[in-house]
C-alpha cells in the first residue's frame, strides 16, 4: 500500500522507466529518519554460486540505511554478518507502522572493522510495493539535496536565505537582521506551501496557488508526513538552529496500534515458511553503527 495517494502519485509508465535505467544515483539517508531494514543472509559457507541458496534462508539481521536509489541500496550490518555477491534475498523496510517487503539480490558485500556493508539490488514483483518504495527514495532525495540558492538577502527588515531542492523544492528562512535569531521559515513542497514559526510553534500547509482554499484532511496529513520525511534527511548545509526548528514544527506520527497488525501475505509467508527461523529474529542480532566509519 503506497504511502501517498495525493501527492507522489507515480505512474506505471513513469515506474517501468526508472526500471530500464542503468544507473541510478545514491541519495543518503539522513539519521532522523526513521526507516528501519533486515535482511535474511544464509551465510558466505552456505552460498555457492552454481547452487544458490533459497531465497530468504538464514539468518535475519538488522541494520541502518547507508544511501538509497530507485533500484537498490545499501545496509550496514554487524560485522559477524556473512553473505556474498549473488545471494537471492529479501529486503524487509519498515516506516510509518508500515512495511514492505521486497525480493533482492546482494550485489557487494563488504566487512569493515565496526560493520559490514550490504549493497542490495531490488526486483520489484509488484506495482504498490514499488510505488510506495518510489516514495520513500524521493522523499529522502529531496531532503538530501537541499543547496545554497545564493547569498542572503535582507528584505523587510529581515535576513533572507534560500535552499532549492528537487522538483521546484524551494526552502526559506527568516531571521533578524540584528539578533540574527531565527524567527520563521517555508518550504515549497509538493504543490504546497508550508510554514513553521520559532513562537508559537506549529506547521501551517496551504495550496501553493490558492493559499485560501480549504485542503482536505487527507491532503493536509499527507503534506505534513513527507515534510516529516525530508525534515529527517536534510543535509549540514541546512543551519543547525533551522533543522531543529523545522523537527520541532514537524506533526508526529501516529501512536503505534496496542495490538500490532498481522503480517501482509507476503510477508506472512516469508517469516512462516521460507525464514528457517523465529519471528522475533527479525530484531535480532541488533547493531547500531557508530564512530567515524559508520558511514
Amino acid at each position: 500500500m503506497p504511502f501517498f495517494v495525493h501527492i507522489l502519485d507515480f505512474k506505471r509508465t513513469f515506474l517501468a522507466r526508472l526500471r530500464n535505467k542503468r544507473s541510478h544515483p545514491r541519495h543518503r539517508v539522513g539519521a532522523e529518519f526513521p526507516l528501519k531494514a533486515s535482511l535474511a543472509l544464509a551465510g558466505a559457507e552456505k552460498f555457492n554460486p552454481d547452487k544458490a541458496p533459497v531465497r530468504g534462508s538464514g539468518l535475519i539481521w538488522s541494520g541502518s540505511v547507508g544511501n538509497i536509489s530507485e533500484n537498490g541500496l545499501n545496509i550496514l550490518l554487524s560485522p559477524a554478518a556473512i553473505s556474498a555477491r549473488g545471494e537471492p534475498t529479501y529486503l524487509r523496510l519498515v516506516l510509518e507502522d508500515q512495511e514492505l517487503v521486497i525480493p533482492c539480490t546482494v550485489a557487494h558485500f563488504r566487512v569493515h572493522s565496526r560493520h559490514a556493508l550490504c549493497g542490495i539490488r531490488l526486483e520489484f514483483d509488484d506495482f504498490a510495493t514499488q510505488k510506495a518504495y518510489q516514495q520513500i527514495v524521493s522523499a529522502v532525495k529531496l531532503g538530501a539535496s537541499f543547496s545554497a540558492a545564493g547569498p542572503a538577502r535582507k528584505q523587510a527588515g529581515m535576513i533572507r536565505q534560500t535552499w532549492r531542492s528537487t522538483n521546484r523544492t524551494v526552502l526559506s528562512e527568516w531571521r533578524d537582521s540584528a539578533s540574527r535569531q531565527l524567527v520563521r521559515f517555508e518550504m515549497n513542497l509538493a504543490g504546497h506551501l508550508v510554514q513553521g514559526l520559532s513562537l508559537p510553534p506549529g506547521l501551517v500547509v496551504q495550496d501553493r496557488t490558492d493559499p485560501a482554499a480549504a485542503l482536505s484532511q487527507e491532503v493536509d496529513e499527507e503534506v505534513g508526513l513527507l515534510y516529516r520525511w525530508v525534515v529527517g534527511n536534510l543535509p549540514r548545509i541546512v543551519p543547525s538552529d533551522l533543522r531543529a526548528l523545522m523537527s520541532r514544527n514537524a506533526r508526529p506520527s501516529p501512536p503505534a496500534p496496542a495490538i500490532s497488525r498481522p503480517f501482509p501475505v507476503s510477508a506472512r509467508a516469508y517469516t512462516a515458511t521460507i525464514i528457517k527461523v523465529p519471528t522475533s529474529t527479525w530484531r535480532s542480532p541488533q547493531f547500531v553503527p557508530s564512530g567515524p566509519d559508520s558511514r
